[in-house]
Order: structure tokens, then sequence, then C-alpha cells
């Protein structure tokens, strides 16, 4: 071997030392100083170049989050190391309905977690008892319990106000360590009080895809529960990458044009409901792309001229009493199926007169959108997934992190995989 070729090798290991290794996903948490996907003694090498002038300063290198960097932080990632840390700090993805895009904000986060009020609707409690930690929960929102899959783990838990407005004199007094709530939304004043009271608040979406897997890994780490929430995360990522790879190859005129009808007649909403969020990625057109926010009222007429090749209606529990995991039967589906056929002169769209209007319950997205987006890309795309069965998919999903069996009606028409 050259001499050049021996330089060019030690070159190489010297910059495998100083730069941040490229990982398939960065582990959003302070300590993780290489911007990698795990904190370990990498990590305590890294940080020690930055201290030495040698390594670019990274986003999370400051592991002890105290607004700089020292051997402070080395101790800091050595007790993370051995499982010993008395705070994590972790980044939460803020995205209130009104901004424009996700704000990355640290929170610091005393450990261990004992108590949560677990205030983030229904998915927040739920993603807590999967990961076997129902016993921490010390409060839930006031209509949590109605959600059938985990009535039986919450059901003795007190409620304390609804999703976006929580009664915080009771949760002041119960005084949880730790308050989970959604980060869809802006609870800044509650944040306050509850800072003051010595509480933290963590903002979590459990359901939303894009941000899925780094809020539940974050999660799991608070909680002592890595190899769960990997399994979790598994789970999405097999589902989900499947329908990414059949319809990624698809062209305009292969994807069916829909309309995404939220909770309410004719009302759509932005990005805020799984119903539109699910479109794109499981290859259909949404006829209302352009418009934004929530609650927009949708002209009818509008909707026959676009001329949809399927409807898809978003409903839940508590719009309508049987549907989800209590339904006895699809008498009420179907009759808002027939309800929505009869709007006048929608028999002309071509949804309708191809039978493909569907409703779907929220309850089949929570804290699984695998699940949701594999009945809606077998409505959009029948031909191309007719091996797909979503009925399986949720029925294994229930069983493998609930231990619950499946029941009820969570979509309809279910359509028969081949």
């Amino acid at each position: 071997m050259n001499k050049s070729a021996l330089m060019l090798i030690a070159l190489s290991g010297f910059l495998l030392c100083i730069l941040p290794s490229a990982a398939a996903f960065t582990l959003d948490i302070f300590g993780n100083a290489n911007m990698d996907d795990a904190i370990n003694a990498d990590d305590i090498a890294y940080l020690q170049g930055i201290i030495n002038g040698t390594n670019k300063e990274t986003e999370l290198a400051d592991a002890n989050y105290d607004g700089k960097i020292d051997q402070l932080d080395a101790s800091q990632i050595e007790e993370i190391i051995q499982g010993v840390e008395k705070n994590l700090t972790i980044i939460q993805y803020i995205k209130p309905s009104s901004a424009p895009e996700i704000t990355r904000t640290p929170v610091k986060v005393p450990l261990p977690i004992e108590s949560i009020a677990a205030l983030s609707g229904t998915y927040g409690p739920e993603m807590l008892c999967v990961l076997g930690d129902a016993d921490k929960i010390v409060a839930v929102t006031d209509t949590a319990a109605n959600r059938g899959e985990i009535r039986d783990l919450i059901k003795d838990k007190p409620g304390v106000g609804a999703t976006f407005e929580w009664d915080m004199e009771k949760v002041l007094q119960i005084k949880p360590d730790v308050v989970l709530g959604y980060a869809s939304y802006d609870y800044s004043e509650q944040r306050k009080i509850l800072d003051a009271a010595g509480i933290t608040l963590i903002q979590m979406n459990f359901n939303r895809p894009e941000v899925y897997t780094g809020e539940t890994r974050n999660l799991g780490w608070l909680l002592g529960k890595k190899d769960r929430v990997e399994e979790l995360i598994d789970f999405e990522d097999k589902h989900l990458n499947l329908i990414k790879e059949r319809v990624k190859g698809l062209n305009d005129a292969e994807k069916p044009r829909v309309y995404a009808e939220s909770y309410k007649d004719l009302q759509y909403s932005a990005g805020s409901t799984s119903i539109t969020a699910a479109i794109k990625p499981c290859g259909g057109i949404n006829i209302f792309e352009e418009l934004n926010g929530s609650n927009n009222e949708i002209d009818p007429e509008q909707v026959i001229t676009d001329n949809p090749q399927v409807i898809l209606k978003m409903t839940s529990h508590n719009e309508m009493s049987n549907s989800g995991y209590d339904a006895v039967n699809t008498t009420q589906m179907a009759a808002k199926v027939l309800d929505i056929e009869n709007r006048t002169g929608w028999n002309n769209i071509d949804a309708v007169k191809d039978g493909r209007v569907c409703i779907i319950t929220s309850d089949a997205a929570s804290m699984h959108p695998s699940i949701f987006n594999s009945y809606v890309a077998k409505w959009l795309h029948p031909d191309l997934f007719k091996d797909l069965d979503p009925l399986a998919i949720h029925k294994e999903w229930l069983q493998k992190f609930l231990g619950i069996e499946f029941k009820g009606v969570y979509a309809y028409p279910l359509l028969e995989a081949s």
C-alpha cells in the first residue's frame, strides 16, 4: 500500500472521530452530542472535541441544558448512559393550528416520573397504557373514558376538564409530576401556572406520522421503555412504508380525486384531521388542497363541480355513538353514507355513482396512523392494495400492544383482501 493510500485511511478515521454520525434518525435528546441515534461513549468523545475546539458545536451537545457546554455535560451524558440521570431534556415538536410550521422546543423533565396527568385527549392515555404505565396516570380529560379500548384501564382516573380547557385548580390539587398535553395547542398560559407549581408540561402528538417516531421515542426514554417504543415504531414503519412504496410511482392521472369531509357536514379542516393528512401519502389528490385552516364551510355545488372519485367522511365515537370499539353494527355508519349520497345533485358525482363514499372514525387513527392509512389506501387504490387487509392490521395492533381482541366498527364499507 502506498503512502498516499495510508494517509487517506488515516484521514478518514480522523474525520469519523470528529464528524457527527450519519444515522437513520437523530435521537432528539440533549446529550446526543454527535447527533446520531443513541447516547453513548461516542457522545462523550464528541463533546470533548467541542470543548477542545476541534469539533463543531451541535444542537444537542448541552446535555444538562444550562446554556453552556462544559465538563458538566460529560457528567450528564455518563449518567444517562448508566441510567441514573436525574433529568432529561427533550425536543418537543410544537405546532399550534395557527403556526406555519413546527417549532423545536426543548423541555427539561425531572426524573423519575411517577405521576402523569394525561390530558392529550385519548391519545396520551392510550400511549401510556400501551407502554404499561397506566398506573402512573393520575388524571385524564373528562371524556377520555369514553374510549372503549382503554376504558377499563382509566375508568377510575379523575377527569380535569376538556382537552383544551383544563381545570387548573383540579390539576394543581392532584399535583402530578408531569402534565402530558397536545403539541398542536398553545398552552403557554397553563405552562406558566404549572411551572410556578413545579409541574412539568410536556407537549406531544402521537397521532401525526411526521412526528410520531420522535415523540414516541422521546417518551420511551423518559419512562424507561426504550424497547417497547421501538416495537411501536417498527409496526408503524412497516405498514406506512408499504403504502409509501406502492404509491410513489403513480402519476396524477392514476391518483383518485378525493373530497375529505370533517366531523361536521360540509366542513373541511386542512391538515388538522387524519382524513386530510392521509390523502397524499395514500396516493390521492385532495380537491381542496388550497384551503387552509379548520372548519372551512364547503359549497356543495363546488364538490359537484370538482367531481371527486372518492369521498371520505370523518367521524368519532363522540360524534357517532355506534362507531369505533363499542359499535355493535354498521347501521349508523351506513346511514351516514346514504345521507351523503342523497345530498341534492350528488348523485352525479363519480364517487357516489361508483359506490366510493366511505366513513372512518378517528379512533382508527389514534396513536397508530398506519392503521388509519391502511383503510384509506385500500379505498383509494383497491387494485393496488388488493392483498392489504386493514382489519387484520388493526386486530394485530390491539392484541400486540393493548392485549385486547378487536371488536366494533371503525370503517365502512370494508373491502376484503384477496
